[in-house]
């Protein structure tokens, strides 16, 4: 019951990015880093992401999950006020049931139908084109697949009624913004872009945007030799690594976990819960998140890799890595098909 707390409690991780002092992009490259994407039109890449999950309870036990997904995403336009930038999922594995329900909910919202996002000059996403299409098209497939799901499990709807979870759904998917974030990879590839950042150690102590609770924060911000062993590095290649920690007190912790259930689950389970909680959840929560922003020179994402600690007093640690990165790319070139482009040997 905890570990499924835990998860309610992790939207806060979404309040935790890049909280050093960046600014609107300068002219001035000598003490800064501006991230821009420098891309053609027809210019594609390939990347495959990759997500792992421990966790350790209270009794020391273990439990590992994996999985993987390959997308491509191709510059469909390039204009002088931004790109089109086309997203379209080419495989995806887990190793177990609930990360392949999860395939299975991306299916029914996104399947193989590819999505259209608009950028800025600068590469910074603004719009999901399509973003209509994706909602009308897919609550079809998310009513099966919920449907399926529940006949699965047939006592599921007690605790959490199914009505309730589709009405959640389609209040997630009621804006631009909300069917957007449904696609992580795609805005984590592009968060930073439109950003400058000063070069060197910056350390920064403010409450987080959104959450209220105090973050701690530190950003390293460098350009990468080259090495002349490694044919995929380059003259101008640049990282942007950041270490940010939100504390939250045990009170906050139980009433933001009884919110939680309140909202997720049906009223009767919910007040067991806060019962059965009592002041087992009153203990102080700590989230830490690690990330790594490698570039090419173009702006083209080189590899993301971010690291979540959740540590929920003595009672639990959840380490969540994921990891983004190239393994083909055509640039500067029209498509063909008898041309892989630079790829990796996989």
């Amino acid at each position: 019951m905890t570990k499924k707390i835990l998860i309610s409690l992790l939207f806060l991780i979404t309040c935790i990015t890049i909280s050093a002092q960046s600014n609107a992009i300068t002219a001035s490259e000598d003490t800064t880093i501006n991230v821009i994407a420098w891309f053609n039109k027809n210019d594609t890449t390939e990347y495959t992401y990759k997500k792992q999950v421990m966790v350790i309870n209270d009794d020391d036990t273990t439990r590992t999950n994996s999985i993987e997904h390959n997308f491509r995403v191709n510059v469909v336009d390039s204009t002088f006020n931004g790109y089109r930038l086309q997203y379209q999922t080419l495989s995806w594995k887990a190793d177990n049931e609930q990360d392949s329900l999860r395939y299975g909910f991306q299916m029914a919202i996104g399947g193989d139908k590819p999505l259209v996002f608009t950028t800025n000059g600068y590469g910074q996403i603004e719009h999901l084109e399509n973003w209509r299409t994706i909602r009308n098209e897919s609550m079809p497939g998310i009513m099966t697949f919920f449907d399926v799901i529940y006949t699965k499990h047939p006592g599921l709807d007690s605790i959490m009624p199914k009505r309730n979870l589709i009405n959640l759904i389609k209040l997630g998917m009621n804006s631009e913004d909300e069917v957007k974030d449904l696609f992580p990879s795609m805005i984590s590839l592009f968060s930073l872009h439109g950003r400058s950042f000063t070069i060197g150690l910056t350390h920064n102590d403010a409450p987080a945007n959104g959450c209220g609770y105090p973050v701690e924060s530190t950003t390293i911000v460098s350009y990468e030799k080259a090495d002349t062993a490694d044919t995929e590095t380059h003259n101008g290649d640049y990282v942007i690594r950041n270490n940010a920690t939100m504390t939250m007190s045990g009170s906050d912790t139980k009433e933001l976990a009884s919110t939680m259930a309140g909202v997720f689950l049906s009223e009767d389970t919910a007040n067991k819960l806060d019962s059965i909680i009592g002041d087992s959840l009153n203990v102080p929560l700590k989230i830490r998140v690690l990330t790594d922003y490698h570039y090419f020179y173009s702006g083209w994402p080189k590899q993301i890799r971010k690291q979540t600690i959740v540590k929920l007093g003595d009672i639990m640690t959840k380490v969540t890595t994921e990891n983004i990165e190239w393994n083909r790319y055509r640039w500067n070139e029209y498509d063909n098909d008898n041309d892989d482009g630079n790829a990796k040997s996989l």
